[in-house]
């Protein structure tokens, strides 16, 4: 072999060495380190990627990131994603702070085909290769199932809620917890609803419930959607003496499971499995270098932690183990199925009028993207479908009154209510869009990122019941009346304002049909998630099968992309992360 060939043989050696040898660049977007559950998470990711690369012939190499708690890190989170996208890594992993403020670099990230993976949370509007999360429904439905069980047959459960519907999680897990209670039949009250879930919000919260429900048995149960709230709960009521009242909570920290082994208040705990989560995601990054089908959705099942199962729970890091056959699958359908079709019957849906969602086009003619659902669904079932024109505080009354078949209402208005069917799928979801005045640079985290701006508030359409009371902003105008969407986008254009929120769906739309779509409009969690669901009264309606003809259309839909169709005419997108 002459010198010459030698060379370029050690010379292609080299080069397929280093080719072999070169990893696979993934920022890894960690929300806390202090959190244990996160910990957790964090643990069964990174313990998967050690034992896949210990084989791999191309590694996987991690980057960690950590946002930490509270605005700080939320921003922290932002910067953090937008400096790993401009170095054009192989991947991104995010462990959502907030999933809406991370939207736009998720959005960045797809631009530039960098593919994302989240766990813990989606994020909003965000394009990702794959989401992992605990079954959240689940855990709430075991919760609502096993407490019922603990109450005599006929007595009405007194409760009090400790929540935070900000964050899409726990809108599934109190969702789950309240259709368990219906579906037995269950009579209730919810006495108080707190937002407060973690340890020194929840711990103002319960000395003002101690103050407003003094005497003992005034209180029979306290729902709270995490142990970060929850423990801090038990802790101050059983040193306060109040040992009457019962416990249900979600997430399986251990303080919680003692509590239950020791007869502390707690009676159950729907325990998520934190390291599973991670190395569930981990799975799906590794198939997606090996070229192998990635699972857009994965959810982790929960374990209900009570005195009869709590041996066979064993911590976060552990594998799942199947759920008790005591616990029934909460999305089995049962026996019902769909018969035929309506045979031309009228079908009467009550619901609001707030475009895009339902709009009023004078002499009973209606078009928004709900009414697009239902109209197509009246073809494909022979029924005639009739609008009644009806505000959101009146519709439970006119479903019990018999005016209306069913409504298409905000879920917060009967979802702490017996006597209503809900609907599992839902037909939307509203929640607070900021739309800026050009030039102006920031993301709205919490309503702190608003001081010293001037604020328009905007009641546009399915607004939520924690929204934002305008007196606490200095420098604020509210706007009312006809045509508030229209005065919207007027105030932004003549820089009244720096930044005007309201109803994200009807701003988006009147973007659209403005064509003012290079204005900035971003999603906030400022008022939490609100679904849309179809309702019914407790009674048999007299088209019982019309929840599962709706999942049934919304499947279909989905997979022929006509739903997207339908949504892409009001400039809007599908809501399907937040199904369950």
């Amino acid at each position: 072999m002459g010198p010459l060939k030698a060379f370029l043989s050690l010379f292609l050696l080299i080069a397929s060495l280093g080719a072999e040898a070169k990893s696979l660049s993934v920022h890894v977007f960690y929300w806390s380190n202090r959190i244990e559950a996160q910990v957790a998470m964090r643990r069964g990711f990174e313990e998967e990627i050690k034992k896949y690369n210990e084989s791999a012939k191309q590694i996987i190499q991690l980057i960690p990131h950590v946002a930490g708690e509270g605005h700080l890190g939320v921003m922290n989170q932002i910067h953090q994603m937008e400096n790993a996208i401009d170095l054009n890594p192989d991947a991104l992993i995010v462990q959502p702070a907030d999933i809406s403020t991370v939207s736009r670099a998720t959005q960045d990230a797809a631009l530039k085909k960098i593919p994302v993976f989240t766990f813990d949370q989606f994020v909003l509007n965000g394009k990702v290769a794959s989401y992992v999360a605990s079954d959240n429904y689940q855990a709430g439905w075991n919760n609502g199932i096993y407490v019922e069980s603990l109450f005599p047959k006929n007595h009405e459960i007194k409760i009090v809620i400790f929540e935070y519907t900000r964050v899409s999680a726990v809108i599934n897990r109190i969702d789950g917890f309240f259709d368990a209670l219906r579906s037995r039949k269950r009579k209730f009250v919810v006495l108080k609803r707190y937002e407060a879930i973690d340890p020194l919000a929840a711990g103002d919260a319960v000395n003002s419930m101690m103050k407003e429900f003094p005497k003992k048995r005034s209180i029979d149960l306290i729902f709270s959607v995490n142990d970060g709230g929850g423990n801090t709960v038990v802790e101050k009521l059983w040193n306060k003496g109040r040992r009457e009242v019962i416990h249900a909570s979600i997430d399986g920290d251990p303080v919680a499971v003692t509590n239950i082994k020791e007869r502390r208040l707690t009676v159950i705990d729907s325990a998520q499995y934190c390291a599973e989560m991670g190395r569930e995601i981990a799975r799906q990054l590794i198939a997606h270098f090996s070229g192998t089908p990635v699972t857009p959705k994965v959810l982790i099942p929960t374990f209900p932690v009570t005195r009869e199962t709590v041996s066979e729970f064993k911590g976060w890091l552990a594998l799942p183990a199947p759920p008790p056959k005591s616990f029934p699958d909460p999305r089995a359908s049962g026996s019902q199925q769909i018969q035929g079709d309506y045979g031309g019957a009228t079908v009467r849906i009550g619901m609001a009028a707030h475009c895009p969602y339902l709009c009023d086009r004078g002499a009973d003619v209606w078009s928004g993207y709900v009414f697009d659902i239902l109209k197509d669904m009246a073809q494909k079932n022979n029924f005639k479908l009739k609008i009644v024109n009806t505000k959101n505080d009146e519709l439970a009354k006119a479903l019990k009154a018999k005016k209306i078949d069913f409504a298409v209402m905000p879920s917060y208005l009967v979802r702490y209510q017996p006597g209503y069917q809900i609907a599992r799928s839902k037909l939307g979801v509203s929640y607070t869009g900021a739309l800026f005045t050009p030039g102006i640079k920031m993301r709205v985290v919490d309503k702190n990122s608003l001081e010293n701006l001037r604020v328009a508030f905007a009641n546009l359409g399915q607004e939520n019941d924690f929204s934002l009371d305008p007196e606490e902003f200095k420098k604020s105008i509210k706007l009312e009346g006809v045509d508030v969407a229209e005065k919207v986008i007027k105030v932004i254009g003549e820089r009244r304002v720096d930044v005007a929120l309201g109803d994200y769906n009807v701003i988006r739309y009147t973007q659209q049909r403005r064509q003012l779509l290079s204005l900035e409009l971003q999603a906030t969690s400022l008022t939490g998630f609100n679904t849309l669901s179809l309702v019914a009264a407790e009674s048999p309606p007299a088209f019982a099968d019309h929840p599962l003809r709706l999942q049934v259309w919304l499947a279909q839909a989905r997979k022929s992309d006509q739903l997207q169709k339908i949504l892409t005419k009001y400039n809007l997108k599908d809501w399907s992360d937040f199904e369950y």
